[in-house]
C-alpha cells in the first residue's frame, strides 16, 4: 500500500486520472484479498502477478488520459487561435492578405435596359446565366444567340430565386412568363409558358426548353410576362416584376437533315392596288395584309332629307396566282392569325375581266369567279373552295365591304408605266369612268388615250389638234390665197375612280385593317365524275336497280 500511495502522490496528482486511480485500488484491493487466500494454498498467486497488472492498469490509464487531454487541448486552442485570428484580420485586413475583390461573391451577368427589341437584345453567353427583370406588362426581355453549325439545339433553362417563398413555376407561382425564339425575321421557331412543364424535367423554381435550330445564324430569345386570368382578381393582377435568371446552351446534334430556307409567311409588297402590280400567291403560304384606310377626308352625300358624310374607303390589295388548270382553291381567311376588326369584301377574277378592272369599265359589267362578304368580328376564320379549270392567271382583289355605287373620292388618270397604274388628278362629270380630255403627247405617262374627231379650239383647248389633210386639201392656201380649214380632233384619255368612299364600321376601341389568309391549291380533277373513283361506283351492284 506505501508503493500505491506513493504511486499516487508522485503520477496521479490530476482530475483526469481518477479513474486509473479508481482502477488501481481495485487492483490492490484484489491482490490483497489474493495474497491472504495464497497463505493457506501455497504461496499463490505470486507477487508478480499483481505487478502486472498494475502496470497494466498504468498504461490502459495513462493512454485514456494522454487522448483526452489531447482532444480538449485541440478543441480549445483551434478555438481561441481562430477567434483571435479573426479578430487579428478584422483589425488588420491587409496584413491578412485581404482585399475588397476576396469579399464580393462571383460575378453575375444581367440585361442592359434598354432590351426591348431585335437591335438592343443582349448576346448571351453559353453556360452563363443572365438576370433579368420585366418592370410592367409591356416590358420585353430580348436576347440573342449565334449556332455556328445546322441542326444544334439550343436549351434554355429558366429560373427564380430560391428566396422567393412558396415558388412553383408549374403552379404559376410567383408569376408566369412566356420564352419564345425566333429568327432574325421574326419567325417565331417554340413558344413556351413557364407554367408549362415541357419534355425536361423541372423543379419548383425551375424549368429548361429546349428547340432545334435547322440553320446556323442568329437567333432571339425573348422574355415577356403574361397576364393570367388566375393571377388577377376583381380587376387587380399579380405582379410579374420578379427577378429570373436566363441560361442558354448550345448542343451540337447528329441530325444531317436539310433544313431549307423558307418564311413562315408572306406579306404584301405596296403599291398593288390594281392587277397589273399584283402580288404573287405560293400555295399553302399565309399572306399577310393590311388596308389602308383615308380618314382624313370626308364626302358630303345626303340620306334623305339629312345631310351625313361618309370617309374614304381603303385602297385595294390584289394579288396573282398562276394556275396550271384544274385546280381546287382553298381559300382560308383569318386562320393564321385573328385578323382586324371589320367586314371584308373579297373577289377572284380571270385574267381578262381582271384587265377589265383595271381599264376603268364600270364595275356593273363585271362578272368576278368568286365574290363575297366575310365579318370577321363574328366569324374569326371562314374557308370558301373554288375550281379553276383553265390554265392561267387568276386574281384577288381584298378591301373593305362597301356597295358597288359608292361614292368616289378621289378620281385618276389610268397609266400603263406608273407604278400605282394612276397619274394625275381628274374629274368625271357623272358615273366612276369616262374619257376626259388630255394632252396624251408625254410618253412618260402612259395614258390609255384615244383620238376622237370633235369641233375644238386648236391650242386652246386639251388635246385639240388638226387632222392633218381631212379632209383632202385641206390646210393650205388656194390660188387666191384661201385656206380651207381642216377638221379636228381631240385626245382623249381614260379618267376612273382611284378610291371609292363608303362606311366602314370600326367598332368602339379598336382599329381596322390588317387580315390574312391561305391560298392552298391541289391540282385535281374539275369533277368527281370524271375520276376512275366515280367510274367504279357506277359498276358496283345496286339492290335497288
Amino acid at each position: 500500500m506505501a508503493i500505491l500511495a506513493t504511486f499516487s502522490a508522485r503520477y496521479l496528482t490530476k482530475d483526469r486520472t481518477m479513474n486509473l486511480l479508481a482502477r488501481l485500488i481495485v487492483s490492490g484491493a484484489l491482490c490483497a484479498s489474493m495474497a491472504a487466500n495464497a497463505a493457506s494454498l501455497g504461496g499463490y498467486p505470486a507477487d508478480a502477478t499483481c505487478a502486472d497488472e498494475r502496470n497494466e492498469s498504468y498504461a490502459q490509464g495513462f493512454a485514456a488520459g494522454d487522448e483526452n487531454g489531447y482532444n480538449r487541448g485541440y478543441q480549445v486552442g483551434f478555438g481561441d487561435g481562430s477567434a483571435a485570428q479573426i479578430a487579428a484580420c478584422v483589425a488588420d485586413p491587409q496584413g491578412c492578405g485581404i482585399t475588397l475583390a476576396s469579399c464580393i461573391p462571383d460575378a453575375t451577368y444581367g440585361e442592359t435596359e434598354p432590351n426591348d427589341n431585335f437591335i438592343t437584345a443582349d448576346p448571351l453567353t453559353l453556360g452563363v446565366g443572365f438576370w433579368g427583370q420585366n418592370y410592367g406588362a409591356a416590358d420585353q426581355d430580348w436576347f440573342y444567340t449565334e449556332t455556328s453549325t445546322a441542326n444544334q439545339n439550343l436549351i434554355i433553362d429558366f429560373s427564380v430565386p430560391d428566396w422567393i417563398e412558396g415558388a412553383d413555376l408549374a403552379a404559376g407561382v410567383p408569376a408566369i412568363w412566356n420564352l419564345s425564339v425566333r429568327d432574325a425575321a421574326g419567325n417565331i421557331f417554340a413558344n413556351f409558358n413557364t407554367n408549362v412543364v415541357g419534355g425536361i424535367e423541372a423543379t419548383s423554381n425551375a424549368v429548361t426548353y429546349s428547340v432545334t435550330l435547322g440553320l446556323a445564324g442568329t437567333y432571339y430569345v425573348l422574355v415577356k410576362p403574361v397576364i393570367a386570368d388566375e393571377l388577377c382578381d376583381d380587376g387587380y393582377c399579380a405582379s410579374t416584376a420578379y427577378s429570373y435568371s436566363v441560361t442558354a446552351f448550345l448542343q451540337t446534334t447528329n441530325l444531317d437533315n436539310n433544313q431549307p430556307i423558307a418564311g413562315f409567311y408572306d406579306a404584301e409588297i405596296e403599291p398593288n392596288d390594281i392587277p397589273s402590280h399584283a402580288n404573287p400567291l405560293a400555295t399553302g403560304v399565309s399572306m399577310y395584309g393590311l388596308i389602308n384606310l383615308t380618314f382624313n377626308i370626308p364626302l358630303e352625300s345626303t340620306d334623305g332629307e339629312d345631310e351625313t358624310y361618309v370617309w374614304g374607303q381603303g385602297e385595294s390589295d390584289w394579288y396573282v396566282y398562276k394556275s396550271d388548270g384544274n385546280e381546287i382553291v382553298t381559300l382560308t381567311l383569318c386562320a393564321k392569325e385573328v385578323c382586324g376588326p371589320g367586314n371584308w369584301f373579297i373577289e377572284v377574277y380571270d385574267q381578262a375581266m381582271a384587265q377589265r378592272w383595271e381599264s376603268g369599265e364600270s364595275r356593273e359589267t363585271l362578272t368576278p369567279l368568286l365574290a363575297f362578304n366575310t365579318d370577321t368580328v363574328e366569324d374569326p376564320s371562314q374557308t370558301y373552295r373554288l375550281g379553276l379549270k383553265d390554265p392561267g392567271y387568276y386574281f384577288m382583289r381584298v378591301n373593305h365591304k362597301r356597295l358597288f355605287d359608292a361614292p368616289c373620292l378621289f378620281n385618276q388618270l389610268v397609266s400603263t408605266t406608273s407604278d400605282t397604274g394612276f397619274v394625275g388628278a381628274c374629274e368625271c362629270e357623272s358615273g366612276n369612268t369616262c374619257y376626259v380630255p388630255a394632252d396624251c403627247s408625254d410618253e412618260d405617262l402612259g395614258l390609255l388615250c384615244r383620238n376622237v374627231p370633235v369641233d375644238c379650239v386648236v391650242g386652246i383647248e386639251a388635246g385639240c389638234a388638226y387632222i392633218e389633210d381631212s379632209p383632202p386639201g385641206c390646210g393650205t392656201a388656194d390660188e387666191e390665197g384661201n385656206i380651207e380649214a381642216c377638221d379636228t380632233y381631240q385626245t382623249q384619255a381614260r379618267c376612273t375612280c382611284s378610291q371609292y368612299g363608303g362606311v366602314v364600321e370600326i367598332p368602339e376601341n379598336e382599329y381596322s385593317s390588317p387580315y390574312n389568309f391561305t391560298w392552298h391549291s391541289t391540282q385535281l380533277p374539275t369533277n368527281t365524275i370524271d375520276t376512275d373513283a366515280y367510274e367504279d361506283y357506277l359498276n358496283r351492284s345496286n339492290p335497288y336497280d
